[in-house]
């Protein structure tokens, strides 16, 4: 073969004797150099030669191949072609094949143009599996499942959908190390793949300690009772970590449907929404999705999460109620108003539920302060703020107190602040933290109450060792028990210094909150 191709200048004008006695050479280096795999074929397909590149690339049986399996449109065909390599080993390419015509116009050679596309393939595949698939556990993460459930969902028949948190992984993460729970972690995505092993299912971690389970329901497919057993008793037995024999459990929320056409997103909500409700009744509960209250949740949840634009845009604002003693006026009472469009009035106790819910408490605590105490200075008369639970353990509690009284000039004495009782209760450090808060607003001057107080032990402590000056005591239930128990125990509170305060439920209270 001496003259492969023929080739004309830009202008289209025949080559010089020079440039056409240098081609052959020129092309014959190009050939044998390049790292690119080039085949000549004839103009019947017959193989005329192939380059070093080539050879090394494909074993000759699938040279034989290239023309014959590459489809040609006649001028430049690009193509992925799929091989097998002298070792055995699948070989991806991309393939140009080319028409080299004569003077008339008639093909006379045909050129392929062979590249290795193996290495970017496999880093594709890689890249493509670790945008899909969770690192840690090797399971589809959220972006995979999704599609799969959109899938599920588009064919006939019913399917089960688990959500589920694993218990205590930020402990063993703490306590014993990262890679304890990492490997944690691991346990459960295999036990769990291990339960519906039987099933058409997919298992997924969809979050830091977060799996779900989608099962496409067939005959044989348990209740979801029988579910939520197999899952509680797969993941019950002890995990080895770090030395340690480690429990785990595991909330769970449960959707069951056969609606087909559903909105994926809007079933994964459900289930989620389920698992919350299960986990508000303690670690290792499950519950089965309830539409009805599903709905109430919604709404509930929808007015929280506009409360941070409300309290910005001035829809949330402050009353101030009257606080009697014996008939006459001696204080005011801050309480929140706010009276949604949708949900309609939002009290004060809910307000304040909502703000600890929402994480708004710091930034409620801080503008309820301000007003109030703005306000009790222009009227020279005291201020009963009440606190959130949350409000109540902010170990930054008396740096907007201070602000406050600073900037409105009131006197601390006027200030007269509720604690919430619930906080005597909590955990050590939520306790550590109100016990630093009244020793600190104490020595500021500042007025101290417990409001919703059941009257307990550490209530009563609190009342005696910080000198309070009033207590808010809970609505007891209607068993004459708790109202002699309540009766009995009031007088104690009146002989440490304290006063009474209601809201009209006690008839014989020190103070009385009217609205």
């Amino acid at each position: 073969m001496t003259e492969p191709v023929r080739v004309t200048t830009a202008g289209g004008s025949v080559p010089t004797a020079v440039e056409a006695s240098a081609l052959p050479e020129l092309f014959r280096q190009v050939f044998v150099g390049s790292t690119a795999g080039i085949a000549i074929f004839d103009a019947h397909g017959a193989l005329v030669g192939a380059n070093p590149a080539l050879e090394a690339m494909l074993p000759p049986a699938e040279l034989a191949t290239l023309f014959t399996a590459t489809p040609s449109a006649g001028g430049v065909t690009r193509a992925q072609r799929q091989f097998t390599d002298a070792a055995g080993e699948p070989l991806w390419t991309e393939v140009a094949l080319s028409v080299v015509r004569d003077a008339d116009g008639r093909p006379r050679w045909h050129v392929a143009v062979v590249e290795d596309t193996t290495e970017q393939r496999v880093l594709r595949d890689y890249l493509r599996h670790q945008a899909l698939h969770d690192v840690l556990t090797g399971l589809p993460n959220r972006q995979s499942f999704l599609p799969g459930l959109e899938r599920a969902l588009s064919r006939p028949g019913s399917i089960t959908l688990c959500y589920l948190d694993v218990d205590g992984v930020a402990i063993v993460n703490d306590g014993l190390g990262y890679e304890a729970g990492d490997e944690l972690l691991r346990v459960v995505a295999r036990r769990l793949t291990a339960v519906v092993a039987d099933e058409n299912a997919t298992v997924a971690r969809i979050g830091g300690d977060e799996f779900v389970v989608l099962i496409e329901d067939s005959p044989t497919t348990p209740g979801i009772p029988a579910l939520a057993e197999a899952i509680e008793a797969a993941l019950v037995e002890p995990v080895r970590l770090a030395g340690h024999g480690v429990g785990v459990s595991a909330g769970m929320g449960f959707v069951r449907t056969s609606a087909r056409g559903s909105d994926a997103m809007a079933l994964l909500r459900q289930a989620h929404s389920t698992l919350r409700r299960a986990e508000s009744g303690g670690k290792g509960q499950w519950g089965i999705y309830d539409a009805g209250r599903d709905a109430r949740d919604r709404a509930r949840l929808s007015l929280i999460a506009t409360m941070p634009g409300a309290l910005q845009n001035g829809e949330i604002a402050l009353d101030y109620l009257p606080v009697d003693r014996h008939g006459a006026p001696v204080a005011a009472a801050a309480r929140l108003r706010w009276h949604e469009a949708e949900y309609g009035p939002v009290s004060h106790a809910e307000c304040l539920r909502f703000a600890d819910e929402l994480g708004l408490s710091g930034q409620l605590a801080e503008w309820v302060l301000e007003e109030a105490c703005a306000y009790a200075a222009a009227e020279r008369l005291p201020v009963l703020v009440r606190l959130s639970p949350d409000q109540s353990r902010d170990p930054d509690l008396t740096a907007p107190v201070a602000e406050a009284l600073r900037s409105s000039g009131l006197p601390p004495e006027l200030l007269w602040l509720s604690l919430s009782a619930r906080c005597l209760s909590a955990p050590a450090e939520d306790l550590d933290a109100v016990e630093d808060n009244l020793v600190a607003l104490g020595g500021m001057g500042v007025r101290l109450l417990l409001h919703d107080a059941t009257l307990g032990l550490p209530e009563l402590s609190a009342v005696e060792r910080h000198g309070l000056h009033a207590v808010e005591p809970a609505v007891p239930p209607g068993e004459a028990l708790a109202h002699k128990a309540l009766a009995a125990v009031l007088p104690l509170v009146r002989a440490a210094g304290a006063l009474v305060v209601s809201d009209g439920g006690l008839p014989d209270a020190d103070l009385v909150v009217r609205s």
